[in-house]
């Protein structure tokens, strides 16, 4: 599926958006994150709410790159992790 049919899917409201960006970028993601944190459940965790956030987000604005724009939120993510659990 392209990243246009996946921000429609957002925009649309449709829980298969999550299921969508999972399926296309769910293993980058998840290995970006724990790059990060050298902890695979904290990355899943930090995976899924970069899910929450980009639900919370995407209908208001529209990512052109949508790849880049999640890479994006899971890094903020995992670094705010990797500070709470260094701190």
């Amino acid at each position: 599926m392209n990243d246009e049919k996946i921000i429609e899917l957002f925009f649309a409201r449709s829980e298969q958006a999550i299921g969508a960006l999972d399926g296309k970028y769910g293993k980058v993601l998840h290995a970006l994150s724990f790059k990060i944190l050298n902890n695979h459940q904290d990355a899943e965790e930090c995976v899924n709410d970069a899910y929450l956030a980009a639900w919370n987000a995407i209908p208001p604005s529209r990512p052109e790159p949508l790849f880049a724009f999640v890479c994006k939120i899971v890094r903020n993510i995992s670094l705010k992790r990797y500070e709470q659990n260094t701190a």
